[in-house]
């Protein structure tokens, strides 16, 4: 079966709660539950890559020009 496309990350994010309140509840089959896991897993893969990706884009204006932002240094 093919993988879901996300259309974007909010989305994702509100699936993901979603499914994360759904496996809280405890109230359905194991093997519902596996599954609803294995989609929360890559959920939260493809969000954790967006939100690398957008940390990767973020410039800080510093001493009048923008540098790329590193962690915690800004060099």
């Amino acid at each position: 079966m093919p993988k879901k496309v996300q259309k974007n990350f909010e989305s994702s994010m509100a699936e993901l709660e979603d499914i994360v309140s759904f496996l809280e509840k405890g109230d359905m089959p194991l093997e519902e539950s596996i599954k609803k896991y294995k989609d929360g897993m890559d959920l939260a893969a493809y969000c954790l890559s967006v939100l690398k990706k957008a940390e990767q884009e973020i410039y800080v204006y510093e001493e009048g020009h923008y540098k790329k932002m590193e962690g915690e240094d800004w060099k």
